[in-house]
């Protein structure tokens, strides 16, 4: 019952600030709807899942900020397993992988992150050199298997996103330099929604009520909320 009390309140919370990702959100099943006879419920579907997952980060956040570290991480653990079922059947039902390629950037972010918030240990060796080297090797490997003929079978908004996402998994990794990590975080951001809204177009477009279409849909919003969060915090953090 804790944690249904602590999912509302922290939906209720972003409701209040974020109220116009809805609208957003409406007109683009609006347009799906009109422009395509199929279902939009794998639209729907693949959305609320990646939305519930972004609230258990918030709420992860909420319970490490009340030192409840036990609770945060459990409900960091129900967010990634959310993040990932969405995504292993956004693959294997669209060929959709490029979500999947950053998560180990993303898992080990999250562990150096824990270490330091709760244990007050900082893993050094996880930094944004060896986390960009590590998502080339990640890139390289994902990627390298549709090489047709000298060229890549993946669509220029798919690597805009892709590098959008990587840039942010390496930012989350960035904790020395609270600066640096903020704007790597806004140019990853920008980077990822952008990819994101021009792969949204394009599946919506080419395969309409997809389940890349409700992904690409989510990677546009959310972060679009996070990034108007950073852009209001700019003036905090130049200081």
């Amino acid at each position: 019952m804790e944690t249904i009390n602590d999912f509302v309140r922290e939906v209720k919370n972003f409701s209040k600030s974020n109220w116009w990702i809805y609208v957003i959100y409406v007109l683009s099943l609006t347009i799906i709807l009109f422009t395509h006879t199929g279902s939009i419920t794998i639209i729907l579907v693949s959305t609320l899942f990646h939305f519930v997952a972004d609230i258990f980060i918030m709420m992860m956040f909420s319970a490490y900020a009340s030192k409840k570290y036990n609770k945060g991480s459990h409900f960091q653990v129900a967010s990634m397993l959310i993040f990932l079922s969405i995504k292993i059947f956004t693959g294997l039902n669209n060929g959709g992988w490029h979500y999947l390629a950053a998560d180990p950037i993303y898992a080990l972010a999250a562990i150096k992150n824990w270490k330091l918030d709760v244990k007050k240990i900082n893993i050094q060796s996880i930094n944004w050199i060896t986390m960009s080297v590590l998502s080339l090797v990640l890139i390289f490997g994902i990627f390298y298997p549709l090489i047709r003929n000298g060229y890549i079978s993946i669509s220029w908004a798919r690597w805009v996103q892709t590098t959008g996402i990587f840039l942010f998994a390496i930012a989350l990794s960035t904790t020395e330099n609270e600066r640096l990590r903020y704007m790597l975080s806004i140019v990853a951001l920008g980077i990822m929604i952008g990819g994101s809204a021009w792969e949204t177009i394009n599946s919506i477009i080419y395969t309409g009520t997809s389940p890349n279409t409700g992904l690409s849909l989510s990677y546009t919003l959310l972060p679009l909320s996070v990034f108007v969060f950073y852009i209001k915090k700019w003036p905090l953090i130049m200081k």
